[in-house]
């Protein structure tokens, strides 16, 4: 979003390996924050949620430093979702943002249902990035040696995402490299059995941003699946920005929002996956004139309408 709305992201990753170290690494990231908010003086602060603690170093900001700043909660979904909406003066924090801002229609109906503050509450959706430089580097080549065609699953091996129907289908296409991104050492913890990959997958890690972005410029289908209803994937956003076909779950959120531009598949059956990016990589080029006029559509209506509500309230 900050090409459109015209703010600088600031990133603190908190990298931890105990209890203690992730407090400390919080309280040092919480002090930094404040830091890098004196030092720039900003009359806008944007926070992306979670982690709360990063709201407390907005809130903490304007009452030291400037308080006429406006502070604006950019709560993802699993802001929503215990632990994160249960956390300790989550709650209280929020109440103290200017605005909150929500990610879909569903959403919002969750926030009523857990007490936020509705009067502060509003609709923003992921926005699809916008890239000039959409032709191969090289870079994602140097680090997966794979043949083509590449089916690409952004992933970060979360408990909703269904890996092992993704594994299966696989095995269903083996025409196809099936490569998803992400930390593997976060299978297992959430539920994912990853020993016995297929052998046309591959699994090349956290990936820089620049190795990433070019993975998606090789992709020749982005999928993004959900066993969830209610999560806007962010990778849907991403695969029409490139121009890419899209594979992506049958929900009612993902249809709504992509359902014109992409072949949606049942995520819980592995037959459905496989069957969906053979589809998708049939009707490559359609596919792909149908991915940017969506792009475009999707940009053009979240300027004009969502950005310019949050806009006005923060101008009033």
């Amino acid at each position: 979003m900050a090409q459109a709305a015209g703010f600088e992201c600031v990133f603190l990753p908190i990298k931890a390996k105990g209890k203690l170290d992730k407090f400390l690494g919080y309280l040092r990231a919480l002090v930094n924050s404040v830091f890098i908010l004196k030092k720039r003086h900003p009359d806008v602060v944007w926070v992306q949620l979670p982690q709360v603690p990063t709201l407390w170093a907005a809130l903490l900001y304007r009452a030291l430093c400037c308080p006429s700043a406006k502070i604006v909660a950019d709560c993802h979904n699993a802001q929503l979702r215990a632990p994160w909406s249960r956390f300790p003066l989550a709650l209280w924090s929020l109440r103290r943002a200017d605005v909150i801002l929500v990610h879909n229609e569903a959403m919002f109906d969750r926030a009523k249902e857990i007490g936020w503050p509705m009067n502060k509450v509003h609709v923003l959706e992921d926005v699809p990035p916008v890239f000039s430089d959409v032709e191969p580097k090289g870079l994602a080549r140097s680090q997966i040696d794979a043949p083509k065609p590449w089916v690409v699953f952004p992933g970060s091996f979360a408990a909703d995402e269904p890996i092992s129907e993704v594994m299966e289908a696989a095995r269903l296409a083996p025409e196809l490299t099936f490569i998803i991104t992400g930390r593997p050492d976060r299978a297992l913890r959430n539920g994912h059995d990853i020993t016995q990959l297929p052998a046309n997958m591959r699994l090349p890690g956290f990936l820089s941003i620049e190795v990433f972005d070019d993975l998606l410029r090789e992709a020749d289908v982005v999928m993004g699946l959900t066993r969830e209803e209610g999560i806007q994937l962010s990778v849907c956003n991403e695969a029409l920005g490139f121009g890419k076909p899209l594979v992506t779950s049958n929900t009612k959120i993902l249809d709504k929002l992509f359902g014109n531009a992409a072949v949606l598949v049942d995520s819980k059956d592995s037959s459905s996956i496989a069957k969906g990016c053979r589809l998708a990589l049939a009707n490559k080029e359609s596919l792909s004139i149908k991915s940017a006029i969506l792009s475009s559509e999707r940009m053009a209506n979240w300027q004009k309408f969502q950005l310019s509500t949050v806009n006005a309230l923060l101008e009033n």
